[in-house]
């Protein structure tokens, strides 16, 4: 049976839903600008947001909640420098101003200074522990940088204040990274009860499944995932593993192809599709398969030998000849492509080259070969 070939799970990050601040300057100028900003805010034409907070500060240059509500509007913009600086600017002026500390970490982490981020989470959490989007957004720090078990302490905190989909969901991933299969389906469950729409928490379940030879319940979430989006090669690949390890190779060999048709380079699909092709006696499909495979790795000699075996099947012997002969030119000590090669000569009533490498595939210890020995060679 061909390998499970995992590819990377990639981490999804929180946003925030950013929290406005509502005006607390007493110059009267500056409040009806930062009220028109909030407008534009809440209508997303963020730069005339931005033109109008800076104006309230240039009226009040000690405006906290006008240089927080310009630091959440950079965010939107993906400004995240900027919004440091105005996040900074509110510490500086209210240093017990959590969220402030919060958003300032998520600027950090996605301006990838993961360790400014995390001390700026723990400060958030510090001056305020009902803060999930800290929790979690540390969580997905320790994550990236494979800190697992901290990762998932992060996001049960989380869970804790607010039941998310993204926590369960990356605490999923965590506990998968852990070879935590169990535990992780549990994860990925209570993700899906949150939300039923995302296929990769389907998908990643059905790897837990698979890990643990659950088969039957890995198809039943793959067939959701690909039902959702089928556009995803992976998910057909995985699928036609778990049949394939079912022995419904026809099943198996069906979903390696609609691998193939997403995606002609997956390798894994590929190995395993040519595989089912022999195994399925589809001959010329395994020929082609096998010439593909080869196209990617010349030097493999068990594509040489596998296509040789469907060419011999296909009685098409000097193609057979060329394929076991490769083998053996990259593996001499090779005792399939000996016996194969010695029944291709015994068909083309090459007899003494066919008991040449009969001895030889005995002598390297394939059993098989010993049967044949004495009828070829007393010819």
């Amino acid at each position: 049976m061909g390998i499970i070939h995992m590819r990377y799970i990639f981490t999804t990050v929180a946003f925030f839903i950013f929290n406005l601040c509502f005006s607390q300057s007493q110059n009267s100028e500056a409040i009806n600008a930062f009220n028109e900003a909030i407008s534009y805010f809440n209508s997303k034409n963020y730069e005339n947001a931005i033109v109008l907070y800076t104006k309230a500060i240039t009226h009040d240059p000690n405006y906290t909640k006008a240089y927080y509500n310009r630091g959440n509007t950079k965010l939107n913009l993906k400004d995240y420098s900027g919004a440091i600086v105005d996040y900074e600017k509110v510490i500086t002026l209210d240093p017990t101003f959590a969220k402030a500390y919060m958003y300032k970490g998520f600027s950090e982490m996605r301006s990838n200074k993961n360790e400014q981020a995390i001390l700026s989470f723990n400060k958030a959490i510090e001056l305020d522990v009902s803060l999930d989007g800290a929790y979690l957004n540390r969580g997905v720090i320790y994550q990236k940088s494979e800190q697992y078990d901290k990762a998932i302490k992060d996001f049960e905190s989380a869970i804790k204040i607010k039941p998310d989909y993204t926590a369960f969901y990356n605490k999923g991933l965590c506990e998968y990274k852990l070879e935590k299969y169990q535990v992780a389906i549990t994860s990925f469950t209570e993700a899906l009860n949150i939300n039923l729409s995302k296929p990769e928490a389907f998908e990643n379940r059905a790897k837990c499944y698979l890990r643990i030879q659950k088969y039957q319940e890995a198809i039943a979430d793959l067939n959701a995932a690909i039902k959702l989006n089928p556009s995803i090669a992976e998910n057909f690949y995985y699928r036609g593993y778990a049949k394939m390890e079912m022995n419904d190779m026809n099943g198996a060999n069906v979903d390696y192809a609609l691998a193939l048709h997403i995606n002609p380079t997956h390798e894994s699909a590929m190995k395993n599709k040519a595989l089912t092709s022999l195994q399925l006696m589809k001959y010329d499909d395994a020929i082609v398969d096998y010439t593909n495979l080869i196209k990617l790795d010349k030097n493999n000699e068990s594509y040489y030998l596998n296509r040789g075996i469907a060419n011999l099947k296909k009685e098409l012997y000097k193609d057979a000849e060329d394929d076991f002969k490769k083998a053996l030119d990259i593996k001499k000590d090779f005792p399939e492509a000996h016996f194969n090669l010695a029944n291709t000569y015994t068909k083309l009533e090459n007899l003494p080259k066919a008991c040449e490498h009969m001895k030889q595939a005995a002598k390297l210890g394939l059993e098989a070969a010993n049967g044949h020995i004495n009828s070829l060679c007393e010819k």
